[in-house]
């Protein structure tokens, strides 16, 4: 079966041009064993659009939005045997910036905040809500859907002398639509809310936790 999600930066699709962000970068000595007591400095924002009806959030939606990613998170590294010291969650439910995932991050509190719990490890994940319709199936028969993107960026800082180990910018490994197109057979499913941020926040932890 031939899937063709959105690809590109999700945030160029959904909320217009934005700059590339940072570079990916992975320490070659950094292993996943090593983050035993992380802090989790959680970051997640809502596009609003501008104009009301269709590709707006609900309020419902901006209200519980946040929350059940910071659920699913918290619920995929316990199921990885990471139980964090803490997670401090920053909900932007009505972002009208052009950011990408990572950008405008204040690492200066997050670090602060992971030394003051004694953590070893800061991760850092952001990520940007936006909806909005996007051309499906670009090499068979194109067609238009409204369509809802995850686009997430990670970061890991340690904290004892400040060294980033791993950045994964927003990109395709990280981002999760609630559209699936089958090109092949000309259809499309839907996913809910709840499995877009299960399957972001798998993804998200699959960088994390690469061997």
């Amino acid at each position: 079966m031939r899937v063709l999600a959105p690809l590109l930066l999700a945030l160029t699709l959904v909320q217009g041009c934005v700059s590339p962000g940072p570079a990916a970068f992975r320490d070659p000595g950094f292993r996943p064993s090593q983050i035993r007591r992380p802090a989790i400095a959680l970051r997640v924002s809502l596009n609003r659009t501008g104009a009301f009806g269709e590709g707006e959030f609900s309020a419902q939606e901006r209200a519980a939005l946040p929350e059940a990613y910071e659920a699913a998170l918290l619920e995929g590294l316990n199921a990885e045997g990471i139980l964090p010291v803490d997670i401090s969650l920053t909900a932007n439910r009505s972002s009208r910036g052009s950011q990408a995932p990572l950008e405008g991050f204040d690492q200066a509190q997050a670090r602060s905040r992971g030394e003051a719990v004694n953590a070893d490890y800061v991760v850092i994940v952001d990520v940007r809500l936006g909806r909005r319709e996007l051309v499906h199936c670009e090499a068979g028969r194109p067609f238009r859907a409204l369509t809802t993107v995850a686009a997430a960026g990670l970061e890991l800082v340690r904290l004892r002398d400040g060294a980033r180990l791993l950045v994964e910018p927003p990109g395709n490994e990280l981002q999760a639509t609630d559209l699936v197109a089958d090109c092949e057979q000309r259809r499309a499913t839907r996913r809910t809310s709840q499995e877009i941020m299960e399957e972001s926040v798998g993804k998200v932890l699959r960088r994390l936790l690469k061997p």
